[in-house]
């Protein structure tokens, strides 16, 4: 009788889930598509040019860094490789 009424009421939750979400648009072709791109792009908060250019400069020095790094660990990772198979001169 339990498993019954636990059941049903999973259902009940269900089906009333779905209802709380909006019809989906209605179909306005390509000039009502490209009229809500507009207005979408126009909420977009642009970067400045500072911004841009410094965001840029940031990612470059990561870009040298993570490259010296991963140098320094290949180098290690290569020089244990030979000292482990005797081939060290």
């Amino acid at each position: 009788m339990r498993e019954r009424t636990l059941a049903e009421a999973i259902k009940k939750s269900a089906d009333t889930t779905g209802k709380d979400l909006s019809a989906p648009a209605k179909r306005g072709g390509v000039i009502a598509f490209f009229r809500e791109v507009q207005r979408e792009t126009s909420k977009v908060t642009w970067p400045s040019w500072k911004e841009t250019w410094l965001t840029t400069v940031m990612v470059f020095i990561m870009v040298g860094l993570m490259m010296m790094f991963f140098f320094v660990v290949d180098w290690v990772l290569a020089f244990g490789e030979r000292w482990m198979i005797g081939a060290l001169s």
